[in-house]
């Protein structure tokens, strides 16, 4: 891998639910402006992994982990971290759309509003800017007192993109953002990650291999906690190490 200073460096994680060992020893190191695919069956861990890395695991019962998470070096889980400041650094977009029950200009400004920025002008700038990176300005500048439960599904996902991109996170973690999208959504919102990398760390779970291929530069394949393999996307969809790997790939589970 590349001598590129890492983003993200996972060194050792395992974490737990209870007694059941959901990571097991996971090591990685993300490069910096790049969108990293977290692959894999259901139950194997990817959705953990990215929870870990902005602490939302912290939330579960019975959940504990040992190992070390560094994010542009430091480690998120010292306990002088200010987890509620991490969250807002660290962006994340689930599954299935969750704006707030507000306007979609408050969705927007939600996150800049708890950083301290109440000026108007900077607000309205943030929004703006935000609805642009995620290809939503032109559908909703006009309306923006509107409830934001009004869009669209698609639209709806966008918006908490423009959410999250709202506060200028260092890195952004979506977790399946496409699962519950129609085809035509579905592509701009993989549009937006191919053109946001430029300026943002992206790791994305996905149980979609042609969707990895598409918008992903790395890859990691897990299997039951483990992390089978971890390279370029393009060379592990060529030709993957490890069989695991490759009967992932070719549909024979998952």
């Amino acid at each position: 891998m590349s001598l590129m200073k890492p983003k993200v460096e996972i060194k050792g994680l395992n974490a737990w639910y209870g007694d059941f060992h959901a990571l097991k020893n996971i090591n990685l190191r993300i490069l910096p402006t790049t969108v990293t695919a977290v692959m894999g069956p259901s139950g194997c861990g990817k959705t953990t992994l990215i929870r870990i890395l902005n602490r939302l695991c912290d939330l579960v019962p019975n959940f504990r982990m040992t190992g070390k998470v560094l994010v542009d070096k430091q480690d998120i889980f010292d306990p002088g971290v200010d987890v509620y400041q991490l969250r807002r650094e660290i962006g994340f977009v689930f599954q299935k759309p969750n704006p707030f029950p507000m306007s979609i200009y408050d969705n927007v400004a939600y996150g800049p509003r708890t950083h301290g920025i109440h000026n108007e002008t900077r607000l309205n700038e943030i929004v703006r800017r935000s609805l642009q990176q995620a290809a939503l300005w032109d559908e909703v500048g006009h309306r923006l007192e509107e409830p934001a439960l009004n869009l669209s599904g698609g639209q709806q996902q966008r918006l908490c993109l423009a959410r999250a991109l709202a506060v200028e996170p260092v890195l952004l973690l979506m977790d399946e953002p496409v699962a519950f999208l129609d085809p035509i959504s579905a592509q701009k919102i993989e549009e937006l990650i191919m053109a946001l990398k430029k300026r943002y760390t992206i790791i994305m779970v996905t149980h979609n291999v042609q969707q990895a291929l598409r918008v992903s530069d790395w890859a990691a394949f897990l299997y039951l906690g483990e992390l089978v393999e971890f390279g370029k996307t393009s060379s592990i969809a060529e030709t993957p190490a490890d069989p695991r790997t490759e009967a992932f790939l070719t549909g024979r589970f998952g």
